[in-house]
């Protein structure tokens, strides 16, 4: 599917402040040892489905901008295959930050991230990332659970 509006945004968030590889760090209190794929995540299209498999829950230590600029990849990847474990830490940090990022975006932009979570609801549903845990997200694309 051609989703140039979510990879235009991603892409005005170019390159993370805080890579996936980063964030793992972070996440071992500095430790590098469980951190060894490298990654080139200048752009939202460097992205790969093993490097989030790889660094899989670390999305609690990337920045909230960050998280728009994984968020192209992230569809993406998740509509080519919904067995994506990464999907719940994503969607996880994405509800604790939503409000703080809509504040910093333009109508236009919260309209995309708005289609960017329909998306992964409708590949998903229900029994997709645990939308359960993500009150603000339903809010957001009025879904009740």
């Amino acid at each position: 599917m051609n989703h140039q509006d979510i990879y235009n945004l991603s892409k005005r968030f170019s390159a993370p402040k805080v890579d996936l590889r980063k964030a793992q760090i972070m996440d071992d209190y500095g430790d590098d040892a469980y951190a060894k794929m490298l990654l080139n995540h200048s752009s939202p299209e460097n992205v790969k489905r093993e490097e989030f498999d790889y660094y899989g829950w670390v999305y609690p230590f990337v920045e909230p901008e960050d998280l728009l600029f994984y968020l192209y990849a992230m569809v993406v990847e998740y509509e080519k295959n919904e067995d994506l474990d990464s999907i719940d830490s994503f969607m996880y940090s994405m509800d604790r930050e939503i409000n703080r990022l809509q504040e910093m975006l333009t109508d236009d932009e919260n309209q995309v991230v708005k289609k960017a979570l329909n998306l992964i609801w409708d590949v998903g549903g229900e029994d997709g990332p645990d939308w359960y845990q993500c009150k603000n997200l339903q809010k957001l694309i009025s879904i009740l659970l």
